[in-house]
């Protein structure tokens, strides 16, 4: 959330909250004003109790609604800068009425913008400091000795300036956190978004490290983390593992014959055809070259004598094809064993390279097990 988008908020909430202290104390002073008026006689103040209990009730309802805060709250300050100047005007004998003046710079500034509210708080003094000067039994309004209404207005002006500072200060305090705020958060967002690009870069780093950038199949490395945890798997609860070794027949010649990339087009191939026979399940890698290794999971060796058959069928009755057309014939050789208990994946891969070896001698495009 930008800075932007949050001071309007803040700015409102703070309104709303101190409108609604302004209810909660002013509504039962105002109450208790109108009972004292009442029982004295005076209508006036009566009706100027009622009127302000009514409009400062109304226009927090505007505010609760959701209406724009500054008409409402200029409304309610309006309505009891007439009080207060009223209770100036008519403040009794000992102008205790006089003092509850104090209160209106304290509500104008804190409730309206802090330099809109000294506006309001100044001109309400000029007016009730007019009443003053001007007021006296010919005009039916209170008589004020010169000193108190010096007083008078040298407490308006410190209350007003003091207030004023007040919120000054707290604007802007509250300015600084926000952008602060706004700050931090852009930071956390931007932290985050960086975590996420290298947590998924980092998995990115792994799949690759894993994978052969050819035949996208596990590299050696990963082939042999794969094996290894399979092998341990089957030590402790028993479910059969083959491991095959498999050599391309002649590739050297193919290379020779039509290129390095018809010879990476060949490994392509059958990568292709390796997975199209095996399952999900079983561990299929590239070790090197030419050279590939299948684990076969919970297959037995008489479970994977149809499977082998069905790779070296499918091997030879499908030829790569080159961009140009030229079709290639390959062949592979396959040698096998039963992972025994006790096998460290070193010996079970030294039997299946003894099987690969020996259906090599044997003439290539077969399968010897050991």
């Amino acid at each position: 959330m930008t800075t932007h988008g949050t001071k309007p908020i803040d700015k409102q909430l703070q309104a709303h909250e101190r409108a609604k202290l302004f209810c909660v104390v002013g509504i039962p002073t105002l109450l208790t004003f109108g009972v004292g008026a009442l029982r004295t006689g005076n209508w006036v103040l009566v009706g100027l109790v009622m009127a302000n209990a009514v409009i400062v009730s109304g226009c927090y309802l505007a505010l609760v609604r959701g209406q724009t805060h500054f008409w409402a709250i200029r409304i309610s300050v309006a309505a009891f800068a007439v009080l207060a100047t009223y209770l100036v005007a008519l403040s009794g004998e000992e102008h205790s009425f006089a003092l509850w003046f104090f209160a209106f710079p304290v509500v104008a500034v804190m409730l309206l913008p802090p330099r809109e509210g000294v506006v309001w708080a100044a001109l309400c003094l000029a007016v009730a400091t007019g009443v003053m000067i001007l007021g006296g039994p010919e005009t039916g309004t209170s008589t004020y000795s010169m000193a108190f209404g010096i007083r008078f207005v040298i407490v308006n002006i410190l209350l007003t300036t003091c207030i004023y500072w007040f919120e000054i200060t707290l604007h802007r305090y509250q300015e600084e956190t926000s952008a602060q705020k706004s700050l931090i958060e852009a930071e956390s967002a931007r932290l985050r978004t960086e975590i996420a690009r290298r947590t998924s870069l980092e998995g990115e780093l792994r799949v690759l490290a894993s994978i052969d950038p050819l035949t996208s199949l596990l590299n050696r490395r990963a082939f042999l983390e794969r094996f290894s945890h399979e092998l341990a798997r089957s030590q402790r609860h028993g479910p059969d593992l083959t491991l095959l070794m498999l050599d391309l027949d002649h590739f050297k010649k193919i290379n020779d014959q039509h290129g390095h990339p018809a010879g990476d087009l060949v490994l392509v191939h059958f990568a292709q055809s390796l997975r199209r026979c095996l399952r999900n399940v079983d561990i299929i890698g590239r070790i090197g070259g030419e050279e590939f290794a299948v684990v076969l999971v919970d297959t037995s060796p008489e479970m994977a004598q149809p499977v082998i058959d069905r790779l070296l069928e499918q091997t030879r009755g499908t030829p790569a094809i080159l961009a140009d057309g030229t079709v290639v014939h390959y062949t592979v050789s396959i040698g096998s064993t039963e992972v025994l208990r006790g096998d460290t994946m070193e010996t079970a891969i030294q039997r299946a390279d003894d099987g690969l070896y020996a259906a090599k001698n044997m003439g290539r495009d077969r399968h010897c097990q050991r």
